[in-house]
């Protein structure tokens, strides 16, 4: 048998490997996180370069090479790759940004949606998609309770 025609074969066989190798990373389940939440990732081996595709619906944050913190800012989705020293992916997977937990009401009221947290007593939340004075109100009311939190510098 000619060379070339043995060879086809093994690079076949090298390809199929490694796509089998690479298929449970692909068929992961997407990594889910709730808005304004904070979920802890352990990853298999140290990272050096974490990447998350839109900033604007997650945040990451490195604890220590091998944990990642990683937290909802916005609904939808975006993707997450950890590369390691020598640049090769040690984790990749879809990252899903979802609504709160059961202790959120929205009001839908005239068209508008008003955001709403009851753990012992409901209180306005502000949430992206409310009407924007509701969340203008409720985001100037965070922030001053925050700036009094804070104290001066």
């Amino acid at each position: 048998m000619p060379a070339g025609e043995t060879a086809m074969p093994k690079k076949f066989l090298a390809a199929l490997a490694m796509s089998l190798a690479l298929a449970p990373a692909a068929l992961a389940d997407p990594f889910a996180v709730k808005v304004d939440q904070t979920v802890t990732l352990k990853l298999s081996a140290p990272a050096n370069s974490v990447v998350i595709g839109n900033a604007t619906v997650a945040d990451v944050s490195v604890h220590d090479a091998k944990t990642l913190l990683i937290t909802g800012k916005a609904y939808g989705s975006t993707n997450l790759t950890v590369l390691d020293r020598a640049g090769n992916t040690i984790y990749t997977n879809q990252l899903i940004v979802g609504g709160e937990d059961s202790t959120g009401l929205t009001i839908v009221r005239g068209g508008g949606t008003y955001s709403y947290s009851c753990v012992d007593k409901c209180r306005a939340t502000p949430m992206v998609g409310d009407v924007p004075a509701h969340f203008s109100d409720v985001m100037g009311t965070v922030t001053g309770k925050a700036a009094t939190a804070k104290g001066s510098d």
